[in-house]
């Protein structure tokens, strides 16, 4: 019975103290030193590394190639005469102008066109007096032709056309315009009458 009893009571005892374990409050872990502070330590100092500077590459230009300079335009035959075209620029003395003339070779003496023909005497010989563009010429007549039951004047003109600077024979005509004829063509000029103005423009 004694047995029994102190059982009991021992139970009961490891009860209350269970009991009480839960109830007691908790005291706080106290908190643990703080680690001393750990200074960073400084980096390892590296040399500066620059990159490297490759100088500037420029593409390479390569030469363009030299054009071919154009062959001269032919102006004379082999045998030394000039080529001429349908129209050619020519220097008349009379109206010291350049003037668009026609070539044709049609012609047989070569035509001025002008304006207010005058006839007069000078010296027992016959003289004309033209009106050339703007200028008034007066010139000797080398002989007279008729033409359409016209009495028409021929006088002599210096003419520069390429190489040629010579006074050629001119009928002078009511109108306008030059026409370079067979007198003016024959033994020192041949015609392309595919090309014009071939020959250089005289000075």
């Amino acid at each position: 019975m004694k047995k029994v009893a102190v059982g009991l009571f021992a139970i009961l005892l490891a009860g209350c103290a269970q009991q009480q374990a839960i109830q007691e409050p908790v005291e706080p872990v106290p908190e643990t030193e703080k680690p001393a502070e750990v200074k960073p330590t400084d980096p390892e100092l590296k040399p500066e590394i620059k990159p490297e500077i490759k100088p500037e590459v420029k593409p390479e230009v390569k030469p363009k190639p030299e054009a071919k300079p154009k062959p001269k335009p032919v102006t004379a035959t082999k045998d030394g005469k000039l080529i001429l075209g349908s129209q050619e620029i020519v220097w008349l003395g009379a109206a010291k102008t350049h003037v668009k003339a026609r070539v044709d070779t049609s012609v047989k003496v070569s035509t001025i066109g002008v304006s207010n023909i005058q006839e007069f005497e000078r010296d027992g010989k016959d003289w004309v007096k033209i009106k050339a563009g703007q200028e008034e010429v007066e010139l000797p007549v080398e002989r007279w032709v008729k033409s359409n039951k016209e009495r028409l004047p021929i006088v002599k003109i210096r003419t520069r056309l390429g190489d040629l600077n010579e006074r050629t024979e001119f009928m002078l005509v009511n109108g306008a315009g030059v026409v370079l004829g067979e007198n003016f063509i024959r033994d020192v000029a041949v015609i392309d009458a595919n090309r014009k103005f071939v020959q250089p423009k005289s000075k």
